[in-house]
């Protein structure tokens, strides 16, 4: 069951459980009230947020003396969401923060008039949460990766550091925008390569587990994710993958960073940053119909040479110039 916390922020403590959120002392009214939908468990979300959290903090919003967060998760049951986004709408915060595309999404079917803030997602006008990037139109904004897809660049990268690996497993929830994206342009550009895809689907932790066990089985070489779910699985998608000596490509720093060969993406905590300062635009007077979505300007290929050696993978010299950071 998903747990909720309302952050009681002028006492300087949360509460938390799967109990019904307690409201016997509210916070006082010069406090600002954000919702947080997310996706994951509070454990994760505290470490993945924080660039959010540490910007909100210099932008003046002080937990206990400006602001108070009221905070969902979902515990990486994505079929919550929906539920969970309702629950928050009923308590009527002043704006929803809602960082990846699936919590967006399902703020954005909750409520039409609350303010939504996202941090993270793609084509966030084909997935209907804004009309144009330029004027939103409704009562959403935030950041917008990319736009084209950076799966087929993974590939290139991949066949360039393991020209050997030709069956490739690719695995993510389907309901998320981003993996369908990734999915539809990973067949032109593996058969450019001369490589197989295999697909496993997975919208929860056991899903997810059974997905990996499948590519397992079916002999992939190396294995990669993209989405809200497989960056918070990222952990036990190496653990797995290492266990069988795959490596895995990541589609975020924070991938490469728990033990995958490499990431390449646009930088998760620019993006988280810079939603912070969205957030702070609204809670002055900004309307989302009025901010524009922004796209991520900072990306980073990262190189993990302490799993390349595990895996008795050379790196190329070529391939190591070309990492904005390498992990020794």
């Amino acid at each position: 069951m998903a747990q909720r916390r309302l952050v009681l922020l002028t006492l300087g403590a949360g509460l938390s459980g799967h109990a019904p959120v307690l409201r016997a002392q509210a916070p006082g009214a010069n406090l600002r009230r954000v919702g947080v939908l997310a996706p994951s468990t509070r454990v994760r979300e505290e470490v993945t947020l924080k660039p959010f959290f540490d910007q909100m903090r210099e932008l003046g919003w002080i937990e206990g003396q400006t602001i108070a967060y009221d905070w969902v998760y979902a515990d990486d049951q994505m079929a919550l969401l929906p539920r969970l986004a309702a629950e928050l709408v009923a308590r009527k915060p002043e704006l929803i923060y809602a960082p990846p595309m699936p919590s967006a999404l399902a703020a954005k079917r909750a409520t039409g008039t609350i303010p939504i803030v996202f941090g993270v997602g793609r084509d966030p006008v084909a997935a209907g949460l804004v009309v144009s990037l330029a004027r939103t139109g409704g009562n959403v904004t935030g950041i917008a990766a990319n736009f084209d897809s950076l799966a087929p660049k993974h590939l290139e990268l991949l066949n360039a550091i393991r020209p050997g690996a030709k069956r490739i497993g690719f695995v993510g929830d389907p309901s998320d925008v981003q993996f369908n994206l990734d999915r539809a342009a990973l067949g032109p550009a593996a058969k450019a390569l001369g490589l197989s895809i295999t697909v496993a689907e997975g919208s929860n932790p056991a899903e997810f587990d059974a997905a990996l066990a499948t590519l397992i089985a079916q002999g992939v070489e190396a294995i990669y994710g993209s989405g809200p779910l497989v960056f918070n699985l990222r952990g036990r998608l190496i653990e797995l993958a290492s266990s069988k000596r795959l490596p895995v490509i990541g589609h975020v720093a924070p991938v490469a960073e728990a033990g995958a060969l490499f990431s390449f993406g646009a930088s998760l905590a620019d993006q988280l940053r810079r939603s912070a300062q969205m957030v702070d635009k609204i809670l002055k007077g900004g309307k989302p119909a009025d901010i524009p979505v922004e796209q991520p300007t900072l990306f980073e290929l990262v190189v993990n040479l302490k799993t390349a050696k595990a895996l008795g993978i050379t790196v190329p010299r070529t391939f190591l110039l070309r990492a904005d950071r390498v992990i020794e």
